[in-house]
């Protein structure tokens, strides 16, 4: 995703949200509003590609499991371990529900 489009969103909710021929709920303001939008097109946008990196990280824990285990890649499995944690650190920051993979 470039920045670009990034930019362009917000500065639409952003226009959006101070247009004076709209009205927000009262009690929103202009700027949680604008979060709001932002935070359900974000985690639309990248839901995806965090259960696919999750998928993968357990993948490669598992295959490193039935290659010989903690015994032969205990540093490769200790990053990984560090690498699904980083995951799910993102998945609850990102307030991504879906079940994480297991």
């Amino acid at each position: 995703m470039a920045t670009d489009e990034v930019e362009a969103v917000l500065a639409n909710w952003i226009e959006q949200a101070l247009d004076p021929r709209g009205r927000l709920s009262d009690g929103i303001s202009p700027s949680a509003w604008v979060v709001a939008q932002f935070g359900a097109w974000w985690r639309a946008r990248i839901g995806h590609d965090v259960n696919d990196a999750e998928h993968a990280a357990f993948g490669a824990h598992d295959e490193l499991m039935r290659l010989g285990g903690w015994a032969f890649f205990g540093e490769a499995l200790h990053e990984l371990t560090d690498v699904r944690d980083s995951i799910g650190d993102l998945r609850r920051v990102l307030r991504l529900h879906d079940e994480p993979v297991s």
